[in-house]
């Protein structure tokens, strides 16, 4: 842990003369932001506007006002150390702090920079968890897990940064899950982990987990996988313990198959109950959400003019299969003959990346075999699980929509996409 991750002690005494609200946006303040990298700041109107924080389910930024530079004009670039605020007799408070980007002359010492300010305005938005600070590509390893690991772990900075009283009951539901499930999910997205047919060929770093669990959450975990009917998975948990090898290959080899699709469906719906009565962050900027109207319109025309269900950001359609079905998983292929229908999914994956706003197609296909499931329901994150060939997805990567691009290039996109639905219509897979 660096020192910069506990807040100084003086400081915390300074922020007290704040409102509660205004004190978790100066305490944030230090803690993401001193010590660690450059401000990303606006100065405007004499108002210092700061973005601290942001995460999928969150943003935090500060407006100091009526701000008064000190030593002259405002540093180009500001990485704030030794970071300490006072009350000013005049009523205004100061913020005092070395800058180690402040250019610095031949045997010239580092000096203080500062700046008073009259008042705070602290921002926390809290966001509905349907826009991704995950970069996707053509390499699907992960997916559907890094998103969900990705919400996970903005809930558990949520509560962090703002306390159990931010969260609501699906939030708090989502806290306890992460407790036991947290780990495995992080080790089942390394990159050194390997995953074949079966679960003794589960290949990791066993000694990554460290399940020190205490007794509620060995309780929960067991519920939970029993809830869902794992029930092979809650007894090798009870027995072994969540450290033991047994219970680690039949977890990651359980979350890579079919049944692993149960998992994710039941976290997923509680991803989006955490999410209710918050706004969504594609929607606060103006931007971004002209951009986002103006796409999901033209995709919405592009599926529903070709006979396809379901409104953006998901669709499903039901075609013929070819002749010969061949699917290729993991390097190992299988071949159908003869198969009835075949369901085709497209669903679209919003995301900040680079400051810039995205929207990412997956694609997905089931040969469905199980009259127990409603593949109409289905989305292509539901495809990524092996079922011996039946399911497969990918990412189109290069149909991503990007809002830099000018509504010539999006226009283009839709072309290209057109193109593969009309070829999916006429029975070739495109997939």
């Amino acid at each position: 842990m660096s020192n910069h991750d506990i807040v100084d002690e003086a400081f915390h005494q300074f922020v007290q003369q704040f409102h509660t609200e205004e004190q978790k946006v100066l305490l944030a303040f230090y803690r993401e932001l001193v010590g660690k990298r450059r401000i990303p700041y606006k100065i405007k109107d004499r108002s210092f506007s700061v973005d601290i924080q942001m995460c999928q389910g969150f943003t935090v930024d500060v407006e100091f006002q009526d701000v008064l530079i000190e030593d002259g004009r405002h540093p180009k670039e500001i990485l704030m150390d030794s970071l300490r605020g006072e009350r000013l007799a005049d009523g205004r408070y100061r913020l005092s702090f070395m800058n180690r980007l402040a250019p610095l002359g031949e045997n010239q010492a580092p000096k203080e920079s500062s700046f008073s300010f009259a008042s705070i305005r602290g921002g926390v938005r809290l966001w509905d968890y349907n826009v991704h600070t995950i970069k996707l590509g053509r390499d699907s390893r992960g997916l559907p897990w890094n998103l969900v690991y990705e919400t996970f772990q903005a809930i558990a900075q949520k509560r962090k940064v703002f306390g159990i009283g931010y969260l609501n009951a699906y939030e708090r539901e989502a806290i306890e899950i992460f407790k036991f499930l947290g780990p495995y999910l992080e080790l089942y997205l390394l990159p050194t982990t390997k995953i074949g047919f079966g679960k003794s060929t589960v290949l990791c770093d066993f000694d990554r987990i460290d399940a020190a669990f205490d007794e509620k959450t060995c309780r929960d975990a067991e519920e939970f996988f029993a809830g869902l009917g794992l029930h092979r998975l809650a007894v090798i948990f009870s027995k072994e313990g969540g450290n033991s090898k047994a219970f680690i290959q039949e977890l990651l080899y359980t979350m890579s198959s079919l049944k692993g699709n149960i998992i994710y469906k039941n976290l997923r719906n509680l991803i989006e109950s955490c999410g209710k009565g918050h706004q969504g962050l594609n929607e606060s900027d103006a931007d971004m959400n002209l951009f986002r109207t103006y796409v999901r319109e033209k995709v919405n025309k592009a599926f529903l003019d070709r006979g396809w269900k379901g409104n953006y950001p998901s669709y499903m359609t039901v075609t013929a299969p070819e002749f010969l079905e061949v699917s290729s998983v993991y390097k190992k292929q299988y071949t159908y003959l003869n198969e009835k229908i075949k369901f085709l999914y497209f669903d679209f994956v919003e995301s900040i990346v680079d400051n810039q706003y995205c929207i990412t197609p997956l694609t997905g296909m089931i040969l469905p075999k199980n009259s127990n499931i409603d593949y109409r329901k289905c989305k292509s994150t539901d495809c990524f699980f092996i079922d011996g060939g039946r399911r497969r997805a990918e990412v189109f990567e290069d149909l991503t929509f990007k809002e830099g691009m000018t509504r010539k290039e999006i226009r283009e996109k839709i072309s290209q996409l057109s193109l593969i639905l009309d070829l999916q219509r006429g029975g070739l897979s495109g997939l």
